[in-house]
């Protein structure tokens, strides 16, 4: 194997292909990259996988010889990302490859390519076309509240549902819900919903930062195919393929209140320095009180340890309705608050053991419902 390649594309397509690479004690090759190249091509492949995501990056290159070999991936990344910015040659020998540029050589030793995982390709299926931006908001936006536990399987995952208009992203743990919906540019005539699990939604986060803007989206019962579709011939091509949950996902809609009794309209950067402070003053199960004050037109926020002392505070706002008390798990509220853009928050609720929705008042398809704790 042989190809020449320009230091900077090198880079890129590592840099990418490296973000799903874990620990694995029992299968050491994982920790390599898949490095291979066909001269009808004009491209090398770079692959990597922890057998549930399998990432796979083709970037333009003089390809002088074809071949293929597995290399340690955080030694071949840490290499390349130290050499000038200049062409780069890499050849293959006795599974030890030769990296040459400019005043630069190093020789590092691989595993022959045939130990490598095969990465499932897509069989054909309709496709659905989604913005980068837009997917990757609505997995941050709810990523937070999947489930760490195993003991429902479906829940460990994010919901999403690609239809025609728009895309609708939820997760939860039980004690909190996050929805997400966004309204699509193109009308997608396949509509289909799927459980990506959390993982693989971390993963499309970091593979896809800076991607292209429109990626193609094809599934099947067992797999989630994703790849963009660069204009830009220069620009690496990436797919990635993950495992989906099967099952059935709840349906969250039942849980999420629809009459309130109190509503109340504070402005976001306020309420969540608020939290922060109190947040010192928590008991380990990270308990903080909020009181709702319709007299006042303010929002009390309370918080005590008898170890450390305690702290109060409170944040002028608009309250309609009757006055209430809720104790918090403050990260559950942060979580949720913090992925409102806009200056305010809404928060409306009922009694002080009931959900509690966060929402935007410029309407931005967020709704998060949390869980007050009992006491």
């Amino acid at each position: 194997m042989k190809f020449i390649i320009t230091q900077p594309n090198l880079f890129r397509g590592l840099s990418i292909t490296e973000k799903i690479i874990g620990r694995n004690l029992t299968l050491p090759i994982l920790q390599n990259i898949l490095v291979s190249c066909e001269k009808n091509k004009g491209c090398v492949r770079l692959c990597s996988t922890n057998l549930e995501i399998g990432v796979e990056v083709l970037i333009p290159a003089k390809i002088e010889q074809e071949g293929s070999i597995t290399i340690p991936a955080r030694l071949f990344l840490g290499l390349v990302q130290n050499l000038p910015d200049e062409k780069v040659e890499v050849s293959e020998k006795n599974n030890t490859i030769l990296v040459q540029c400019k005043n630069y050589k190093a020789n590092i030793k691989g595993e022959p390519a045939g130990e490598f995982p095969l990465i499932p390709s897509a069989a054909a299926s309709d496709v659905i076309r989604v913005k980068n931006d837009a997917l990757r908001l609505g997995i941050s936006s709810v990523i937070s509240c999947a489930s760490p536990l195993d003991v429902k399987p479906e829940i460990t995952g994010i919901y999403t549902q690609f239809q025609k208009r728009d895309m609708c992203f939820a997760a939860t743990d039980s004690f909190r819900l996050a929805e997400k919906k966004i309204l699509t540019d193109t009308k997608n005539t396949h509509q289909v919903n799927v459980i990506i699990p959390k993982r693989t939604g971390e993963a499309i986060l970091r593979v896809f930062e800076g991607a292209e803007q429109t990626l193609h989206v094809q599934t099947n019962e067992n797999q989630l195919f994703i790849q963009n579709v660069p204009q830009d011939s220069s620009l690496p091509h990436v797919r990635l393929v993950s495992r989906v949950i099967a099952g059935e996902y709840p349906n969250y809609e039942q849980i999420i209140p629809t009459t309130f009794s109190t509503t109340v309209e504070v402005s976001r950067d306020e309420i969540v320095s608020h939290i922060k402070s109190a947040s010192l003053f928590s008991l380990k199960v990270n308990e903080v009180r909020i009181q709702t004050n319709p007299a006042k037109q303010e929002l009390g926020i309370e918080s005590r340890d008898q170890e450390c002392g305690n702290h109060s505070s409170t944040i002028p706002c608009l309250v309609q309705g009757k006055e209430v008390g809720f104790v918090f798990n403050y990260t559950y509220l942060l979580d949720g608050i913090q992925n409102i853009p806009s200056a305010t928050i809404v928060m409306k609720c009922n009694e002080a053991t009931t959900p509690v929705l966060i929402t935007s008042p410029e309407g931005d398809g967020f709704r998060y419902v949390v869980m007050p704790i009992k006491t």
